[in-house]
């Protein structure tokens, strides 16, 4: 195909950024203040690293004020300081897995930095996005976990004893987190009474019939209690050199991973550690890319992810754990979520201009999600507190894990920027000479 019919292709099917309906100066300050903290507190609650939240709100600034603009961003604080006398503080202490909630908001942070959205109509539209329901009732987000809940177990624990037992557990632990989003109150005990649940019933019930290990058993069914996310999120600020965003999101994620070993353990201490079982057949290697559109469907209805974006979540989560099983050739277990992660950037990135896909931050979320390297240490710490076979190798390894999936996702994104900052400057470069022409 020549060259300039894939260039009529791709410009048919790119989605066009509008126009900017503003200039530089002529927001006031006061203006450009409020939209920059309703622009940052959006992004913050649907748990973008605090350096990618300055760097957007920075891009933004320059678009509508000529003014110094300061910004300090933290996981639940953003302070803004617009010219000498504008500030703007706002506290949260809320966050969203949503994917809608942040495909949406990653939309207006796109029109913003482009100018193409008045102040006022990005703040009207940011408070309606952050007061939107879940896209789905809680039937099927339940059942949406529970069949997320199948496909880990496909990958993690690929038996054919095992599987619905995976699922059955999902639907327990998926109608717990429903009864408890209607109780906010009791938020702080629902990965500790999950973790029990689902331990007491395994041990009574299910491992012995799915003749597995009980930790590999219960591991799948409690991934949306993983603080895997916020456990690669904080490593990522840390690296990018947010300290105090980094470590006190991995502190909120330690502890998170504790609560749930806590709940393990009573849980055994309640129906007794089931003896040593002898594995049941494993599934074929079918499963594992079988898995990828299991955990697809799984995460979208349990995400409330955006409409029309499935194909687009299956893509980046394949491409992920694809790339993460092949990196584990080379790299080893430990490492390898460098090399999915690296390779899903780019990807969102390239394929958010096309019409049909949702923004690149939904593509890069579910894609997190699916890398889930809070299962690994959800075992390894269980098994150690238990009496099992875990040793501090194991620990180890899961924390090198965290680290290599923000270390593969700073590099890509660091890359893929100072490529896209040197053609702005070189378009920029092109307009001015066109213009003393």
């Amino acid at each position: 195909m020549p060259l300039s019919r894939l260039r009529r292709l791709w410009h048919a099917v790119r989605e066009e950024t509008p126009p900017s309906v503003v200039a530089p100066g002529h927001c006031t300050d006061a203006e450009v203040a409020a939209l920059l903290a309703a622009l940052g507190v959006a992004m913050v609650e649907v748990v973008q690293p605090t350096q990618l939240v300055t760097e957007r709100l920075h891009a933004v600034a320059a678009r509508y004020t000529t003014s110094r603009v300061r910004i300090a961003t933290l996981p639940t604080l953003l302070v803004i300081q617009v010219g000498a006398d504008h500030n703007q503080m706002e506290i949260t202490t809320r966050s969203t897995t949503q994917l809608d909630h942040a495909g949406r908001v990653d939309t207006i942070a796109r029109l913003a930095a482009a100018g193409a959205i008045r102040p006022a109509d990005a703040i009207t539209e940011l408070t309606h996005i952050r007061h939107l329901p879940h896209r789905f009732n809680a039937f099927v987000t339940v059942l949406g976990y529970a069949i997320t809940t199948l496909g880990f177990g496909m990958i993690i624990d690929p038996t054919w004893a095992s599987l619905w037992w995976h699922a059955a557990l999902g639907l327990v632990v998926g109608t717990i987190l429903a009864a408890g989003a209607a109780f906010p109150s009791l938020s702080a005990i629902v990965p500790t009474l999950a973790a029990t649940t689902v331990t007491v019933l395994a041990s009574w019930f299910i491992a012995d019939a799915a003749n597995d290990d009980l930790m590999r058993v219960i591991g799948p069914s409690l991934v949306a209690l993983l603080p895997g996310l916020w456990l690669t999120v904080g490593a990522m600020e840390l690296a990018g050199g947010s300290i105090i965003a980094g470590a006190s999101r991995l502190m909120y994620g330690g502890v998170q991973l504790l609560l749930l070993v806590f709940g393990v353990t009573i849980g055994i201490a309640i129906a007794g550690m089931p003896p040593p079982q002898q594995k049941s057949a494993q599934l074929g290697p079918w499963s594992f890319y079988a898995a990828v559109l299991v955990i697809a469907i799984g995460l979208y209805f349990y995400l409330s992810a955006p409409r029309g974006s499935l194909l687009w979540l299956t893509a980046a989560i394949g491409i992920a754990l694809i790339a993460q099983r092949v990196g584990a050739d080379y790299l080893g277990a430990s490492h390898s979520g460098a090399i999915g992660a690296a390779l899903v950037v780019p990807f969102a990135l390239l394929a958010a201009q096309i019409r049909t896909a949702p923004p690149m931050m939904v593509m890069v979320l579910a894609a997190f999600w699916s890398l889930a390297p809070g299962v690994l240490g959800f075992e390894s710490l269980s098994e150690r507190v238990t009496g099992g076979p875990a040793d501090s190798a194991a620990v180890v390894a899961t924390v090198a894990g965290i680290f290599a999936i923000a270390l593969g996702t700073l590099v890509s994104w660091s890359v893929l920027n100072a490529i896209g900052s040197r053609r702005e400057r070189v378009a920029e470069d092109s307009e001015d000479g066109d213009g003393l022409g």
